[in-house]
């Protein structure tokens, strides 16, 4: 029979028994796979995620069968967002425990991550079948639905979680995030203010609540949130990040560029620490620093758009047009150029070479260039007007005088010419934009970069000859402010944009209204991912801006049953289009749709083109009625009701403002 001194004794026996296997594991080898795992994960904690997966990679090769290595390679490769990488790996892991519930879970994550929704809905419901109260599950699945734009059902899981567990810190700011992004600020700060009192000592935590506190520009309020973040952890690089764009939004460029030293001195080539310093530069008056900074920035990063985009806005703004520079960096568009026309793309070429252009114009290679594209793809007005450019600057060589000769016989027969009509001076457009950027929505890497890409669309859409910009992209909070200003300005349409921006992602979402009552007509958005997103996402947005305003010319020159009408083959027109004729205040644009609202009545008769030019066409008109009405100066509109062009926005994939808040969501660890 067993004592009460035995009973107490028995654990010490235990204890005494099992401390000499704790002893030799606190003294494993240094290339012992546990210890090679457990230096990974100390690494991890400080956010070397490279020498931890180094480690964890060694830990594997002396024991392929070791479980933990594999799983933290895939959660790290999961952070990093290498994807393909994650899944590899903690398919691995399962194969060493099929039914470990932490590695299913992120394979589901991963799946989501890399778009196959469907996939990783069906390894959510499996789970959640065998094991209802998985929270991490329940987050899981509320971070897919958030992907899917299924806001509700993310907002439910994360209820159903803080009911069960009212401090998880992931819930807790998941809400907060998803509440704030929906507007719900009062919401939002509730579960912020619960955050920060279960996990006052978690920076993240602090981080988040004043980056929330940044948005609804709070900025004393951010400002504290953020230090205390650096109290907890000082080398903490978003924070820093947050403070210099507080006072950067403040007007404090000094303490701005002050604060980005300061995260420059934590890692010297974090690029968004230049972005910033190099735009407070530019703000101080300091132009040749902040060009110097963003040229520094391109060379660290030449893979990084947005700081390019910046450096050539700035080099346009700040030098004149025959600075060195200017050309320098001139000379990579048309580099890109001549390998996109050498692929036989000649669109993407083209868009190059009017890059170029606009930041060199008096360069004799980019005119030609481009001059050689717009032959090829059928505008050889254009090409004739910028080779006579090179002419008139007296830097026409015989190459270009050689040409001028060639498209002067081309042109001699096309209707320009036979009108003697100078279509790309006396040709105006016909709609007219402005561009607005929300401030209170989208979330960019680079902070306040957002007007260096409305700048950029804005340059692409004056390509387009029917578009005309009547002013610089206006950044705004509030629709209200963009629709006063729209008004004033006395423009057809205006766009009010917001930009998404991950280190992996590029989006953009735009909302097209009229201008004379502020009622929505279009909503379009574009998600780009991989190399030359930033780019490509700009590219398709003009196109589909370009496709959805509705065409209309005006009557220019009128002879008997012969008229010339100013729309062009770059306006999409072909020989045989037929067009109605109205008096031009006959005519108004349509209140919730795109198109022209008229009566019937007004209809003065019909045009059918008959020969097209880059910017004009010719063709017959047939009067309507007894008598002839037609006058130059008459609108012209398609006789049809216009279809959409150009590429329709994505459907099946989700919206980008979902996948936007997604990844916001999926920094919370």
């Amino acid at each position: 029979m067993k004592t009460p001194e035995t009973h107490r004794f028995l654990p010490l026996l235990i204890l005494s028994a099992l401390l000499p296997v704790f002893l030799q594991a606190q003294e494993l080898p240094p290339d012992h796979p546990i210890s090679l795992y457990r230096q990974g994960m100390e690494y991890r904690r400080i956010g070397d995620f490279y020498r931890a997966l180094e480690l964890f990679r060694a830990a594997t090769r002396k024991n392929p069968a070791y479980f933990d290595p594999i799983f933290a390679s895939a959660e790290l490769f999961f952070q990093l967002e290498e994807y393909d990488e994650a899944l590899k790996m903690v398919d691995a892991a399962l194969r060493l425990s099929r039914t470990d519930s932490a590695a299913r879970v992120l394979k589901a994550r991963i799946l989501v991550g890399m778009g196959k929704f469907k996939e990783a809905s069906d390894l959510y419901t499996n789970l959640l079948r065998e094991e209802p109260n998985n929270t991490e599950a329940r987050l899981g699945k509320a971070e897919l639905d958030l992907a899917l734009g299924k806001n509700r059902n993310a907002t439910l899981e994360y209820l159903d979680t803080l009911q069960r567990f009212p401090d998880n810190r992931r819930a807790l700011l998941s809400l907060g995030v998803l509440l704030s992004q929906q507007g719900n600020v009062q919401e939002a700060e509730t579960y912020f203010d619960a955050a920060l009192r279960y996990h006052s000592d978690n920076p993240l935590v602090h981080y988040l609540v004043g980056e929330y506190y940044f948005r609804q520009r709070k900025y004393d309020l951010a400002v504290e949130r953020a230090k205390t973040a650096l109290s907890i952890k000082p080398d903490y690089p978003e924070a820093h990040q947050l403070l210099g764009w507080i006072s950067f939004q403040q007007g404090d460029y000094s303490e701005a560029y002050s604060r980005m030293d300061r995260l420059l001195s934590l890692n010297r080539s974090n690029p968004l620490g230049f972005y910033l310093k190099a735009l407070s530069a530019l703000r101080l008056g300091r132009k040749d620093e902040g060009i110097t900074l963003l040229r520094s920035l391109v060379t660290l990063a030449p893979e990084d758009e947005v700081a390019r985009i910046t450096l050539e806005d700035s080099l346009k703004e700040h030098l004149p047009v025959e600075d060195n520079l200017r050309k320098t960096y001139a000379q990579y568009h048309f580099d890109r150029g001549d390998k996109f026309h050498d692929r036989n793309l000649f669109q993407r070429a083209l868009e190059e070479y009017r890059r170029g252009l606009q930041i060199d114009p008096y360069s004799k290679r980019g005119r030609l260039a481009y001059a050689e594209i717009q032959q090829k793809i059928g505008f050889p007005g254009y090409a004739y007007n910028s080779l006579e450019f090179l002419k008139k600057q007296n830097l026409a060589d015989r190459t270009a005088g050689e040409q001028l000769e060639i498209l002067t016989s081309i042109l001699s027969d096309r209707p320009a010419q036979r009108w003697q009509y100078d279509q790309f001076i006396n040709r105006k457009p016909t709609l007219s934009l402005s561009l607005f950027v929300d401030l209170s929505s989208g979330a960019l890497q680079h902070g306040f970069s957002e007007l260096f890409l409305a700048r950029y669309l804005a340059d692409l859409l004056i390509g387009i000859p029917s578009i005309q910009i009547l002013a610089p992209p206006m950044a705004v909070h509030t629709f209200g402010e963009a629709f006063q200003e729209a008004r004033q300005r006395g423009t057809d349409y205006f766009i009010f944009l917001s930009f998404g921006e991950t280190a992996r992602e590029f989006s953009i979402q735009g909302d097209l209204f009229l201008s004379r009552t502020g009622g929505k007509i279009e909503t379009f958005s574009v998600y780009r991912t991989g190399n030359d997103r930033v780019q490509n996402a700009l590219l398709q947005v003009s196109s589909l801006i370009k496709g959805k305003l509705p065409l209309r010319g005006e009557l220019l020159k009128r002879e008997f049953e012969r008229a010339l009408v100013g729309l062009g083959s770059a306006d999409g027109v072909k020989k045989g289009d037929k067009f109605l004729i109205l008096p031009a205040q006959a005519i108004s644009l349509k209140n919730d749709s795109i198109g022209f609202v008229y009566s019937p009545k007004e209809i003065l008769g019909t045009f059918t083109v008959t020969d097209v030019d880059d910017l004009l066409c010719e063709g017959t008109v047939v009067k309507e009625g007894f008598f002839d009405r037609i006058n130059p100066g008459d609108a012209v509109i398609p006789y049809e009701e216009q279809k959409p062009k150009g590429e329709p926005s994505p459907s099946p994939t989700p919206p980008p403002s979902a996948l936007m808040l997604y990844k916001k969501i999926l920094r919370i660890q």
